[in-house]
């Protein structure tokens, strides 16, 4: 029998969902490029990106387009206490509210500057970054700029996670990975691609 404690738990978790999924829908309908997807991910879309972390090597991470924070709450609670977490969202709304629920967190803007925010922390390389990123309705010109700052961050064995609604990013990612891996996440709204792009194309020829 579930006592009444868990409902009221229950009930409490499901208030803020769908509160949390109303603020993300009133996000979206202001800056569609900005958010991306009318409703926050599903916690089987978290489970498979968190899934993809291995977090027995994962000591600096970044994440790219943070949204009301649903991935964040998982990274937070994971990353070992001498790691290092960078997360982005250029919304301002979005911004406050992971900042507020998570104090002593920054939170920077455009994930452009990412190689810039490394550098002022002193952080050389990235062990994973994920991205929820909407890339198929950013500008041409900004997808390139954001995937070169990822080329930039991460280690050359490291790992970019990231999921879309379409395939529509597969050729950028194996021009840049050397491994490029898909699956698909039915349980969301809209069902999501993920792609576990690991080693970094550009990075090795330089390295040679």
């Amino acid at each position: 029998m579930i006592e009444y404690t868990q409902i009221k738990r229950r009930g409490r978790l499901l208030t803020s969902r769908v509160t949390e999924g109303m603020f993300f829908l009133r996000r979206f309908i202001g800056a569609p490029r900005q958010v991306g997807s009318v409703m926050p991910s599903s916690p089987y879309l978290t489970r498979a990106i968190m899934d993809r972390i291995d977090w027995d090597s994962a000591l600096n991470i970044a994440e790219l387009g943070a949204g009301t924070g649903v991935f964040t709450r998982v990274l937070v609670q994971k990353m070992p206490e001498e790691g290092r977490l960078m997360v982005f969202e250029i919304d301002p709304a979005l911004k406050a509210m992971i900042e507020k629920e998570h104090e002593g967190l920054s939170v920077y803007g455009d994930a452009c500057e990412l190689p810039k925010i490394m550098e002022t922390l002193e952080v050389s390389r990235l062990d994973c970054i994920i991205s929820s990123l909407p890339f198929a309705v950013l500008p041409p010109r900004m997808t390139a700029a954001i995937l070169d700052a990822i080329d930039a961050s991460l280690k050359p064995d490291g790992k970019l996670i990231a999921y879309q609604y379409s395939r529509h990013m597969k050729s950028y990612f194996e021009k840049r990975f050397e491994s490029v891996k898909i699956s698909f996440v039915l349980r969301n709204l809209p069902p999501a691609f993920v792609y576990e792009c690991s080693s970094v194309r550009r990075k090795k020829k330089q390295e040679k």
